[in-house]
């Protein structure tokens, strides 16, 4: 029997790259974890490794030396300085903050640990224990998503019922409301007054058609959407989809902030400017440092803001009996005014953005059950949102369209709709409507961070998710912090928000039937999809959206080269 030999410590040297036996410490990201120093004992031996990783997102820890399985000089890995390999696991990586130094147990401490999580029922050890099997599902293939039905162990009841089946579809149906889509459907119903109710009616299945199959892609693959354009149909089939995406999100983050900046002062009457460098700060800081749990939680609660929209149009006295007739019966008016508003309100509910966030959210959303329950707890997840937004949009056009537009007032932005309701409505339904303005910019931002984050990272095959630490995932985060930074120049330099709006729009209503049917192609592809490709409801539902979305855009272009746009 041969001996396992000792891996060498003396040779270990600054500069090493330092690899994970299971753990995840970011070695495939864009900056790679190292070997800083090594530590001695009085005796002058090795006794710890100190490892960085990042650039700026840094992360320091110190590693016993025991812990070292092998030390490779080879100069032709990555660091010329050759490779050192440690013992991980997946619960320690996942266990290391966001920030700071730390230093990891010794091996046989850590070995010990485990066996005790194993006999010991405390709840650390289970929650532990429960991770890895999430782990051990989240890397099965697509091969065998559907070999999961077999019975399974009942899980424990969640302490929250709407914790545990709101996701990422809820917040997507939520952030489609964002301040630029508030500003499109005010616009809407002060011009067409409840002539595209029946457009929003249409666009609720459609919706959840899209998001349903975005879902399904991330839950089967468990990759990205960005990601699998980039796998399996080229990296020049990812690139321009995910360029036209981030110019579209960043015009969209940069009028959220100054969308929030007005809805803040309309209420303390300080000038929108000083109120965008904190926002856009605070929103950097909970997307990057907090759990997506900890997000869901918060977003969930400033959705409630979308509440105030209801309330505004209940007491705006709408005819109720028109707006049922405007909501089932189709009215269809080639105007260019009606025509590109129809194609702003379909940019807004079926953007590019929602689509990348629900395939990436749905990958990191941890459901329980079989492959069968858990499409179904998305599927449901994604029509509570859908409707709830949708509902939200659709009150939006109500109050405008039974104020404004009865009164013939016209409006430039939702800002305005919230001051020209005072005199309509009085002083409480103008800060009502300011307060679910501010609350849309808060919902979608980060959703919109996060989607520009996925689509650059899956293009050029960087790891991406919100459920890695900053330091682990550096590249996913430092485009997150460019984009942030990039919007919040481009509303400081007071460019026309209409404009923004509108041009963000158009190139969201432009791409997104694209990116439907690229959803149509992957989805019914038998080599991506295995025996999960998409049902005939859903892709009949993708379909029509393609068709009408590609329509609506070309008649706005027909009308903008005949000069009916001017």
């Amino acid at each position: 029997m041969v001996k396992k030999q000792k891996p060498d410590k003396k040779n270990i040297e600054p500069g090493m790259a330092v690899e994970a036996t299971r753990g995840d410490l970011g070695e495939k990201d864009v900056s790679k974890p190292k070997v800083s120093a090594v530590i001695q004992d009085e005796q002058g031996d090795a006794e710890k490794l100190v490892v960085q990783k990042g650039v700026i997102f840094k992360k320091t820890l110190e590693i016993p030396v025991d812990r070292i399985q092998s030390v490779d000089e080879d100069s032709e890995h990555e660091s010329a300085a050759g490779k050192v390999t440690v013992d991980v696991s997946k619960q320690e990586a996942a266990s290391l903050t966001a920030v700071g130094a730390e230093e990891l147990a010794p091996e046989k401490q850590g070995a010990m640990l485990d066996k005790v999580e194993q006999k010991v029922p405390t709840a650390e050890g289970l929650s532990k224990l429960e991770a890895r099997s999430t782990a051990t599902r989240a890397k099965s293939k697509p091969a065998q998503a559907a070999q999961d039905e077999t019975a399974q162990p009942p899980p424990a009841k969640e302490p929250n019922f709407l914790l545990h089946i709101l996701g990422p579809g809820f917040l997507a149906g939520m952030a489609g409301n964002d301040a630029s889509a508030v500003g499109s459907y005010s616009v809407d119903g002060a011009t067409n007054g409840y002539g595209h109710l029946w457009l929003m009616l249409l666009a609720t299945p459609l919706f959840q058609s899209v998001q349903f199959a975005c879902a399904k892609l991330g839950r089967i693959t468990q990759k990205g959407l960005a990601e699998i354009l980039r796998e399996h149909y080229s990296r020049w089939v990812a690139i321009p989809a995910s360029l036209i995406l981030v110019v579209a999100n960043i015009a969209l983050i940069a009028a959220d902030l100054v969308a929030i900046g007005s809805g803040i002062e309309l209420i303390t009457g300080v000038s929108w400017v000083w109120f965008v460098v904190p926002v856009a700060a605070v929103l950097w800081y909970l997307t990057v440092y907090r759990s997506f749990k900890s997000i869901k939680k918060i977003f969930m609660v400033m959705s409630l803001a979308f509440v105030s929209y209801f309330i505004t149009a209940i007491f705006s006295h709408a005819n109720w009996g028109t707006v049922l007739v405007n909501t089932f019966v189709p009215h269809v008016n080639f105007e260019f005014a009606s025509i590109s508003s129809a194609v702003a309100l379909l940019g807004a509910t079926i953007s590019p953005y929602t689509m990348f966030w629900q395939v990436q959210g749905e990958k990191e959303e941890k459901r329980t059950g079989s492959t069968r329950k858990k499409l179904r707890s998305a599927a449901l997840d994604i029509a509570i949102g859908v409707i709830s937004g949708n509902l939200v949009a659709y009150f939006i056009i109500v109050c405008t369209a039974a104020t404004l537009f009865t009164h013939h007032q016209s409006i430039a932005t939702a800002a305005d709709a919230a001051r020209s309701l005072e005199p309509l409505l009085g002083p409480f339904a103008k800060y009502l409507f300011a307060f679910g303005f501010i609350g849309a910019g808060l919902v979608a931002i980060p959703v919109l961070l996060a989607s520009t984050s996925y689509a650059v990272a899956g293009t050029f095959g960087w790891p991406a998710g919100l459920s890695k630490k900053p330091w682990q995932n550096e590249g996913f985060y430092l485009i997150l912090t460019g984009a942030i930074v990039v919007s919040m120049v481009i509303a400081l330099l007071r460019f026309d928000p209409i404009r923004l709006i509108f041009w963000a729009n158009v190139l969201s209503g432009v791409l997104s039937p694209f990116l439907v049917v690229y959803l149509i192609v992957i989805g019914n592809n038998r080599k991506i999809m295995q025996d999960q490709r998409l049902g005939l409801i859903t892709n009949i539902g993708l379909v029509v959206t393609a068709l009408l979305m590609f329509t609506a855009a070309i008649l706005l272009f027909y009308g903008l080269a005949t000069g009916r746009g001017g």
